[in-house]
């Protein structure tokens, strides 16, 4: 896979798991306080702009919650 190609791969995976948040009706709020963090937090992991271990363990946590198995950006 290119770059390129991952950089569309994970564009779509997180614009994906989005729309899948909005779809099910989870407001921001409430995922923050699932992972104990703020919105402002919340917004900048679902953009990807969050890395590392902690942030990774956040998205997990988020995915288990939600239900959600769609493709992710840590399988990317």
């Amino acid at each position: 896979m290119s770059v390129k190609e991952a950089v569309v791969t994970l564009r779509n995976a997180r614009r994906n798991f989005s729309n899948y948040l909005e779809d099910n009706n989870y407001t921001r709020e409430e995922l923050a306080n699932v992972i104990g963090t703020t919105k402002q937090y919340l917004s900048r992991l679902l953009n990807g702009n969050e890395s590392g271990r902690a942030a990774q363990e956040k998205l997990r946590t988020l995915f288990k919650y939600t239900g959600y198995t769609g493709e992710n950006w840590l399988q990317v």
